[in-house]
């Protein structure tokens, strides 16, 4: 794949420049620790509305070598259930996994022995018109 490094305006157009475009692997920089790494897809919208950017559908990169830090959105297994959420701390030792989207409830991490993060989410992949990675990658 060409990567143009250049920045495209989302507002009025800019005249274009002459860009050389590099060639970028997409395995390396969504997987860099393929033996650790997978794609997920997302179902339902607790994650939309933030900073996140992740809405229903949506698949997620996540590495699993990475160590989960305060203000990661993680892959966490909760009384095991799978959940997207953003690891957060607050007030010492407490850890919440917070939603993107207020009409969802925060859960706090009580019991440390019914929850385990399974991978740091490092990027969101979304379709602007349904596709390819919509037919490749369904649902069940």
């Amino acid at each position: 794949m060409t990567f143009f490094d250049s920045c495209v305006p989302a507002g009025f157009p800019s005249p274009a420049d002459d860009h050389q475009g590099m060639k970028l692997d997409l395995n390396q920089l969504l997987l860099p620790n393929p033996d650790s790494s997978y794609l997920v897809r997302v179902m339902g919208d607790s994650m939309t509305g933030g900073e996140s950017g992740i809405r229903d559908g949506a698949l997620l990169a996540v590495d699993c070598h990475l160590e989960a830090r305060p203000d990661d959105v993680v892959i966490a297994v909760v009384e095991g259930q799978f959940t997207v959420k953003r690891l957060v701390k607050r007030k010492g030792e407490n850890w919440f996994l917070v939603p993107d989207n207020p009409s969802y409830p925060e859960i706090p991490i009580n019991e440390p022995d019914l929850f385990d993060v399974w991978g740091v989410v490092t990027h969101v992949l979304t379709e602007t018109r349904r596709g390819r990675l919509s037919a490749h990658v369904r649902v069940s």
